[in-house]
């Protein structure tokens, strides 16, 4: 929700599509299963943060999908260069492809 508020306070989106996506997202949001996050997910966040330069989101949110990685295989959803990056070092399938 933040990114798409961005993009449209950035004038890169209109309001009609800023309204669509929210109501895509809120669907997606129904299908998705939570987690909670473990001192092991944390500790794995903590040396994304410091091996890649990520932010703290960046790190977890980096973290949890390795986690992922040893129950099924996983693609890394993102639109931040320097996680992508570091996803792709990791082996993960980008999702969109390119940005």
């Amino acid at each position: 929700m933040s990114a798409l508020a961005r993009i449209h306070k950035g004038g890169r989106i209109s309001s009609m599509q800023l309204q669509s996506g929210l109501r895509e997202l809120e669907t997606l949001w129904a299908r998705i299963d939570l987690h909670s996050v473990t001192a092991e997910v944390l500790h794995h966040a903590e040396l994304a943060a410091i091996d890649h330069a990520l932010r703290a989101y960046d790190s977890l949110h980096l973290a949890t999908a390795l986690r992922f990685t040893e129950i099924d295989k996983v693609a890394f959803a993102c639109w931040d260069r320097e996680l992508r990056e570091a996803a792709r070092e990791h082996g993960f399938a980008l999702v969109p492809a390119q940005i």
